[in-house]
C-alpha cells in the first residue's frame, strides 16, 4: 500500500509555517480536528398571509469553526518551555506589521495527491495548558485543544489563478448609456472550478480609458469613467470590503459608472455557470501594447 501524505499546518499573516505534525519520538501529532464540512447556514425566510411553512428568500454562511486536538513530546523540561512559547508566539492574533491592521493567519491541508485547501482563521481559545492528570507523569509534553473562528467560511486553493487581456488594436469604449459595449479589447474564459462563487480581483495596466470587464455569463459587469495613465496600475479588489485605488493609493471609487455590478460582480460554479466556464470580455480605448486587465482569482469552496 502507498503512505498516505496528508497534514495540517498553520500560517501566521506574515507566511510563517508552524507544522501540526511533526511525527518523531519526541515529535509533533494533530490527534483529531472538526469543522471543514459544512458551515453554519442561516436562511432567510418569508410567510405570506395564510402561507403553511416559509419560503427561503436567500442564504448566508455562518463563521466556521475549527477545533483541533494536538500533543507535541519533548525531551526536556526546557524543551517544552520553548514549545509553550514557540506555539503561543505563532498563533497570537497580534501578529501584523502594521499595527492598525488585523489579518487573520491560515490553517492549510494538504491533501493525499498533494492540493491544498486554506481557511483564513484567528486563534478563539487555547491552548490552556491544563495541569498534569494526577498520577500520571507527563512533565515533558503538552496535550491541548486549539480552537480556532474563520469568519469568512470559504476555503480556497492558494493557488491563484490568473486571466489576462491584452490590447491588440485601438477599440472603442462606447458612449451610451446603459452599457451597451460595440467592440472589445480582449476576451476569454475563466475556468472556475471551485464550489462556491468568488470575488475577484481586477487589475488593469494603462494606458486604457473606459477600461471595463464583462463576465457574459453571469452578465456583471464593472466598468470606469477614467483614463489610467501609461505605467499606471489600477487594482478593483471584490473579495471582501470593494475598492478601486491605483498604485500610489489614490481611492478612484468615485469613478466606477454607477450602472456597474460592483458589489455582485462575481465567477460563479457550475451549475450557475455551466462546467465552470465564465466568459469575459474586457473594453477599452486609447491602448497600447503595455495595456492589460488581469482578472486573479482563487477556487474556493463550500467545505472539505
Amino acid at each position: 500500500m502507498q503512505p498516505i501524505r496528508e497534514f495540517t499546518r498553520y500560517l501566521d499573516p506574515q507566511g510563517n509555517i508552524y507544522e501540526l505534525h511533526v511525527p518523531s519520538k519526541v515529535g509533533r501529532w494533530l490527534i483529531s480536528q472538526s469543522g471543514w464540512g459544512t458551515p453554519g447556514i442561516e436562511y432567510i425566510t418569508q410567510r405570506g398571509p395564510f402561507q403553511h411553512g416559509e419560503t427561503v428568500r436567500d442564504y448566508f454562511l455562518q463563521p466556521r469553526v475549527i477545533q483541533m486536538l494536538i500533543r507535541q513530546d519533548y525531551c526536556s523540561r526546557d524543551a517544552y518551555w520553548t514549545g509553550r512559547a514557540s506555539i503561543l508566539n505563532a498563533i497570537r492574533p497580534n501578529r501584523q506589521t502594521v499595527p492598525t491592521a488585523v489579518n487573520p493567519g491560515s490553517l492549510e491541508r494538504v491533501l493525499p495527491d498533494g492540493s491544498r485547501r486554506r481557511l483564513d482563521v484567528f486563534i478563539a481559545e487555547g491552548p490552556r495548558f491544563e495541569p498534569s492528570q494526577i498520577g500520571k507523569w507527563d512533565e515533558w509534553a503538552f496535550q491541548e485543544v486549539l480552537r480556532f473562528i474563520a469568519h469568512n467560511p470559504v476555503i480556497y486553493d492558494p493557488d491563484v489563478q490568473t486571466v489576462t487581456f491584452v490590447s491588440g488594436s485601438e477599440l472603442v469604449f462606447p458612449i451610451t448609456f446603459p452599457i451597451i459595449f460595440s467592440s472589445i479589447l480582449d476576451t476569454g474564459t475563466a475556468q472556475y472550478d471551485g464550489t462556491w462563487e468568488e470575488y475577484p480581483t481586477i487589475i488593469i495596466t494603462g494606458p486604457i480609458t473606459g477600461p471595463a470587464i464583462e463576465n457574459v455569463t453571469t452578465g456583471e459587469v464593472i466598468a470606469l469613467d477614467y483614463a489610467v495613465p501609461a505605467g499606471r496600475v489600477v487594482t478593483i479588489s471584490l473579495n471582501g470590503d470593494k475598492t478601486v485605488v491605483d498604485d500610489t493609493g489614490v481611492n478612484l471609487i468615485g469613478t466606477v459608472i454607477p450602472t456597474s455590478d460592483l458589489a455582485t460582480f462575481h465567477l460563479a460554479p457550475d451549475p450557475e455557470a455551466p462546467l465552470g466556464a465564465n466568459v469575459l470580455n474586457a473594453y477599452g480605448s486609447g491602448t497600447s501594447v503595455a495595456t492589460s486587465i488581469a482578472v486573479n482569482f482563487y477556487n474556493r469552496y463550500f467545505g472539505l
